[in-house]
């Protein structure tokens, strides 16, 4: 059909062509017509101008010559026509070959279309192994990810027995060495034994060798060296059965072992029972030692006995202070490890040194207490180093204030630039954490009591607040530079990132976060810990979740296969509840929930709704975390939730934030705002804050 019209179209066109020549024929034959009668007219008319026979000839001549042009265009519109036929015979055999070329061309699309469609299905095909293997992979990842958790757990396990094992290896090794130097001292004082008994002195059991027990934690080697001893010196039998040493079993101990065991006492303290110094002194005093023979005339007996008691006496005027002296007094149990306690021998002279650095101790503990009752004002000097090197745990700086600030009151002036060059204090941030330490004792001075935040020191700090938001790993950064509660009121976010290595933005924001919640507790640890203590088997109040209790209610929701993505991840209560980007998306992606399980995702989501937001007061109600009172239930049994409660949006619409001003504000806004928008409230939202 569409070639037969095709094929038409040249004709109509010469069809269109032959009419036109003939109309035009037509005219022309007409016009000769005309002029015929319009001849035979004037020759048979009587009309007055006659054309002569001239101008006839003329005429005639002009129409023969257009009658000529007529045939000579009829000729050219035929020879036109038999082109425009030629023309159309090579068209139409163009036709036919596009059309074959056609024909060809939609075979081949055809054969695309069937390889295309089957290409697609094998494509669909290997995308759904691909899926499945996805799948299979994601469980793989998690299940290694979990054998990695146990094998930390593990190896952590591991790792802190091997460090117990150190612990005791060391331990048994200051025993031996502590038995050592016993067989050393008593190596020494053989040869002196004569000196120290009277030589018509009467001995019981003069026969008896030196015993040893096999289950007392001595080798074989000293046991054998200690045999050896007593037997290389025949010289001395006498002596021997004149004064015996008899650790284990004898029942009359000698004047050195009597002596031995008074040093033992004196440098045993409570909490030193188990040490290995204390274990190898009971080793050479026996454990229940019998009448002790000693000559009450010898003059060296007796300045023994002096010594000893002196040193008891100092040792009770010690014990008479409180917990700090028992600190002290731990510290110079500590200091008598030193290499100097296995010197060859006890002499006066580092008697005197010990006791005089006990009276050291005894003074600056004595200065700790004039810290803690005295304003700064009033400080002296010593008090100022003790404040330095104990509250603050600064003594690196003591030496320079020692040189340079002679009192509380000098103290209290120092500027930043004081401190850098007076007390030498490099680091920025120990003297923003000394300068708000003397700001606050400077509001003290004025009336004021000292701030909460100063009873929160940088162990707490890096230790237990740290671990509490979830951020352990940047301890270390907080220890060393001594960061404690002021210092955390002052921190900033370039701060945290310039000083204590915290580059990660939101790692920043939560650090911020937990600073804002314990300002609105006013640093006090006492109130933190009741309100955790209150929510710990309750899924309300959320701001003062820990990272911890964080992972316990993901847990408790049945997402316990991402719980363990949260562990120092920085996800706390205060993240939770007063970052207005952190909603269920942002949770689920710190969870490590994929995006394409949304139903796990919708799950998250309701569960961080139905968190009620009110915190348990002591009597069992729920109130808001900023209002006075708690919202009661009509019954006891029931459960004020503020997704469902309709007082909570009444309470929220009726307090106004111009009730409550500074950080505060900005605290409760916060934690109103998140709750309205957790519940899609945008009319209330706009309602209560144009109030």
């Amino acid at each position: 059909m569409k070639s037969a019209s095709e094929e038409g179209k040249p004709g109509v066109l010469l069809r269109e062509e032959v009419s036109q020549l003939q109309e035009e024929v037509h005219l022309l034959r007409q016009m000769k017509e005309m002029l015929t009668k319009d001849l035979e007219e004037t020759h048979g008319s009587k009309s007055t101008e006659i054309l002569s026979a001239t101008e006839l000839k003329v005429q005639l001549a002009h129409k023969e010559q257009d009658l000529a042009r007529a045939k000579e265009a009829l000729q050219a519109m035929k020879a036109d026509r038999k082109r425009l036929k030629a023309e159309k015979t090579d068209l139409v055999s163009q036709m036919q070959q596009l059309y074959a070329t056609l024909e060809s061309r939609e075979e081949q699309l055809r054969d695309f279309i069937r390889n295309y469609e089957q290409h697609r299905k094998e494509s669909e095909d290997a995308v759904k192994a691909l899926a499945k293997e996805k799948d299979l992979l994601e469980r793989e990842k998690w299940e290694l990810r979990r054998q990695a958790k146990e094998a930390t757990d593990h190896a952590s396990a591991l790792r802190s027995q091997l460090d117990l094992k150190d612990n005791r290896m060391k331990e048994l090794e200051a025993e031996l060495a502590m038995a050592k130097q016993s067989l050393a001292t008593l190596t020494k004082d053989v040869p002196k034994r004569h000196s120290l008994a009277m030589p018509g002195e009467t001995v019981l059991n003069g026969n008896q060798e030196w015993v040893m027990q096999a289950d007392l934690p001595l080798t074989a080697a000293i046991r054998q060296s200690q045999q050896t001893l007593y037997h290389s010196h025949p010289q001395h039998s006498a002596d021997r059965q004149a004064v015996r040493v008899s650790p284990c079993h004898s029942r009359q101990p000698s004047i050195i072992s009597d002596a031995s065991a008074a040093e033992g006492d004196r440098s045993s303290t409570p909490s030193d029972i188990n040490s290995p110094r204390h274990r190898t002194h009971s080793l050479c005093n026996g454990d229940s030692p019998g009448p002790v023979q000693k000559n009450l005339h010898n003059p060296i007996v007796q300045s023994l006995e002096d010594l000893e008691d002196q040193k008891r006496k100092k040792k009770k005027e010690k014990m008479g202070f409180g917990s700090i002296s028992r600190v002290f007094a731990r510290g110079k149990q500590r200091k008598s490890l030193d290499p100097g306690l296995f010197d060859e021998s006890d002499s006066p002279t580092r008697l005197s040194l010990s006791l005089s650095e006990g009276e050291e101790q005894l003074d600056r503990l004595q200065q700790v207490e004039l810290v803690r009752t005295t304003p700064m004002s009033h400080w002296k000097a010593g008090t100022v180093q003790a404040w330095l090197e104990v509250v603050m745990a600064m003594p690196m700086y003591v030496k320079a204030c020692a040189e340079n600030v002679k009192s509380g009151k000098m103290l209290l002036s120092l500027n930043d630039e004081d401190l850098a060059t007076g007390l030498g204090v490099c680091s920025s941030l120990h003297r923003r954490k000394l300068r708000l330490a003397i700001e606050d004792y400077r509001d003290a001075e004025a009336g004021k009591c000292l701030s909460k935040a100063s009873e929160l020191d940088h162990h707490w700090v890096a230790k237990a607040w740290l671990n509490d938001i979830g951020l352990s790993q940047y301890s270390q950064a907080f220890q060393n530079h001594l960061v404690d509660g002021r210092m955390l009121n002052s921190l900033m976010k370039r701060d945290l990132e310039k000083y204590l290595n915290v580059s990660k933005k939101f790692h920043q924001v939560s650090i911020l976060l937990g600073i804002e919640l314990l300002f609105q507790v006013n640093f006090s640890k006492e109130v933190l810990q009741e309100r955790r203590a209150r929510c710990e088997t309750q899924n309300v109040d959320p701001v003062v979740w820990t990272n911890q209790r964080v992972l316990k209610w993901v847990r408790d929701i049945d997402l316990k296969e991402y719980a363990d993505n949260l562990m120092n991840s920085g996800v706390h209560g205060a993240v939770l509840m007063l970052e207005p980007t952190f909603n269920a998306e942002a949770m689920a992606t710190a969870l490590g929930i994929p995006s394409s399980k949304h139903i796990l995702r919708r799950h998250l989501a309701e569960e961080m709704n139905s968190v009620d937001y009110f915190p348990v007061t002591s009597t069992g109600f729920r109130s808001s975390p900023l209002c006075s009172g708690p919202l009661q239930p009509k019954h006891p049994s029931s459960v004020v939730t503020s997704s469902t409660d309709p007082r909570w949006s009444q309470w929220l619409l009726g307090t106004s934030p111009k009730e409550r001003c500074g950080r505060g504000a900005l605290f409760f806004i916060s934690c109103v705002v998140m709750h309205l928008r957790r519940r899609n409230d945008i009319k209330n939202i706009e309602r209560w804050l144009l109030t």
